[in-house]
């Protein structure tokens, strides 16, 4: 059985639900948006679940935005491993090189010498609390 995710639930309509990355040495702030219904593909979405995915992106971006304070923040949907429509909401920081790929790279070799034991891990708390925090940031994104 896998844990929780850390700080529990950040935001869920009934029809996406929000949660903090729940991978260990993921970096806080690190979000999932997944549909609450299981589908494989965004074609597969209902009318309602489609029109409610641009304002909770946003929300969530701009929530992470005002907690993190990132350069960017990349969005990804790719469902090869987990066959379940979702979106990797993650943020780039300063600290990190610039371009998706070499960020991407530069995060999971940050997460392999952390699960060595040669990086600090940031650990389960401090996930917490950004999703913490985000989730009290998350109104403040219904700004015109």
């Amino acid at each position: 059985m896998t844990a929780p995710p850390p700080g529990g639930v950040v935001f869920d309509d009934g029809l996406w639900v929000v949660t903090h990355h729940p991978k260990p040495y993921a970096d806080p702030g690190e979000l999932i948006v997944k549909s609450r219904r299981h589908c494989e593909s965004l074609g597969e979405l209902t009318p309602e679940e489609a029109a409610a995915l641009g304002p909770v992106l946003r929300a969530a971006v701009h929530a992470i935005e005002t907690v993190v304070r990132p350069e960017r923040v990349y969005a990804a949907c790719f469902g090869e491993r987990v066959r379940h429509v979702h979106f990797y909401l993650l943020p780039r920081t300063r600290a990190m090189p610039a371009g998706h790929v070499k960020s991407d790279l530069h995060r999971n070799a940050r997460m392999l010498l952390r699960q060595a034991g040669l990086l600090p891990d940031p650990g389960r708390e401090a996930r917490a609390l950004a999703a913490a925090r985000i989730r009290e940031a998350w109104g403040s994104s219904d700004r015109s």
